[in-house]
């Protein structure tokens, strides 16, 4: 009798949700996964295929019961690294780790490849990010080897080496995100400066500040991990120029609709894309860098707008290097490669084929 009462409970409960699913207004995203949420309109699409997912992403009080079991498996089973994620001091921090040394090895092939097949006009140099967790100390965090790491990475590239990593701190970064904070990155380009020529000014900018920013690591954390704050600074020069993308043509540098979108991250120049030629107007030197980058460079780039005519971003995850001369010409601009240590132990990801 009692296995029955249970069982009655068990499926009304998911009938009574199920069903309240259908009859509650639907939710276009989810803020605490940073996705699109499935959608009645997906039903009208094929309802028998997709109707598992509608009621799947709609089912209320999803986030609640998703937070409530990663509590549980952080806090009560005492798995401190649930989700491949650590909590320091507030910090959602993604392990990195074990350290992939074909990867790593790959990384050095395609950085050297790039350089001897392309850059043979350029002054090229190269510089590294770390991510969050080089800044676990204890014992108990599993890390990669970083001294062994960056070692290597010094002694196999054969491309001048620009060390920032002693800038910077964890208070660099967002709390719930890997990437770091927009304003972190001046001290960043004032250690660029005398190696890419330019001089560094202490200029204006206007500060904005989006207070709900739900970074790429928040879902993988129990939900009372408060939001951080994302800043973004503006001055007339980067107000005025324009960001024309390989893919979707011309946008503006900061994508402000973006701030409504899964990932706010992406008012920076709209997010991921395998080309984005930047031009300056407001300027009168023809300086022009070309930047080989992944998504951490897309908040550094706007600050680097006012020293430059032209900037050329080359995301190598998006597109191959076969391809990029069809669209960009190597001819006397100043070149960087600024990685950071995830894609260095993923560089499976960067479209470069060694011959």
């Amino acid at each position: 009798m009692k296995e029955k009462i249970i069982s009655i409970i068990f499926i009304f409960t998911l009938f009574s949700f199920s069903l309240a699913s259908l009859i509650i207004k639907d939710k276009d995203i989810s803020t605490y996964e940073r996705r699109k949420l499935s959608s009645k309109e997906t039903l009208k699409e094929d309802f028998i295929s997709n109707l598992d997912d509608y009621l799947t992403d709609q089912f209320p009080l999803r986030d609640l019961f998703i937070s409530t079991n990663s509590t549980f498996d952080r806090y009560i089973l005492g798995n401190n690294d649930s989700n491949d994620t650590y909590i320091k001091d507030g910090f959602i921090i993604d392990k990195n780790y074990p350290l992939d040394e074909k990867n790593v090895n790959g990384f050095i092939e395609k950085i050297n490849y790039v350089k001897e097949n392309y850059l043979n006009d350029n002054r090229v140099f190269y510089s590294i990010i770390p991510d969050k967790a080089y800044f676990l100390n204890e014992k108990k965090y599993l890390k990669l080897d970083y001294t062994y790491l960056l070692n290597k990475l010094q002694k196999e590239i054969n491309i001048p080496y620009i060390d920032i990593i002693n800038l910077l701190t964890l208070d660099d970064y967002y709390k719930t995100d890997i990437h770091i904070k927009q304003d972190s990155y001046f001290k960043v380009i004032e250690k660029l400066s005398p190696y890419l020529e330019f001089a560094y000014q202490d200029l204006s900018y206007e500060e904005k500040i989006y207070n709900n920013f739900y970074g790429a690591s928040y879902s993988k954390v129990p939900s009372f991990i408060k939001p951080d704050k994302l800043k973004y600074m503006s001055n007339d020069a980067i107000n005025n120029a324009k960001a024309k993308h390989l893919e979707y043509g011309e946008k503006n540098i900061y994508d402000i609709e973006m701030l409504n979108s899964a990932d706010a991250y992406n008012i920076f120049l709209s997010g991921p894309s395998s080309i984005i030629e930047i031009e300056n107007s407001s300027i009168d030197n023809n300086k022009e860098l070309i930047i080989f980058r992944d998504s951490f460079a897309s908040s550094m780039t706007p600050l680097l707008i006012p020293y430059y005519k032209k900037i050329t971003l080359i995301d190598l995850r998006y597109i191959n290097m076969n391809y990029v001369t069809n669209y960009v010409d190597f001819t006397n601009q100043d070149v960087l490669f600024l990685y950071s240590t995830l894609i260095v132990n993923d560089s499976i990801l960067l479209k470069v084929n060694p011959k």
